[in-house]
């Protein structure tokens, strides 16, 4: 899990960028930062990230879903431009 910002961006919304985000303790990560922060959830199951998605939504928080493989660079280069231009945040390393 990567925490993009402590500082939110200009609308106030903090995002936090969850990898692995589709179980375990990456969606645990995820439905616990739903109060505070919009979730960029991060998995290659793309229906563990709906489910995900809808769990999130019932607890009336917000998330971006990125179906994907974290190993492939220029995807998640490709995210963390997305991420940047969409919030004005880049991902902590």
């Amino acid at each position: 899990m990567s925490d993009t910002s402590n500082t939110p961006d200009a609308s106030g919304e903090k995002v936090a960028l969850i990898t692995g985000a589709s179980r375990g303790l990456g969606a645990a990560f995820a439905e616990a930062l739903v109060p505070t922060y919009h979730v960029v959830a991060v998995a290659r199951t793309t229906g563990a990230l709906e489910e995900l998605d809808d769990r999130i939504q019932a607890k009336g928080g917000k998330a971006t879903l990125a179906p994907m493989d974290i190993t492939n660079a220029d995807a998640m280069a490709q995210l963390c431009r997305s991420i940047h231009d969409r919030w004005g945040q880049n991902p902590a390393r």
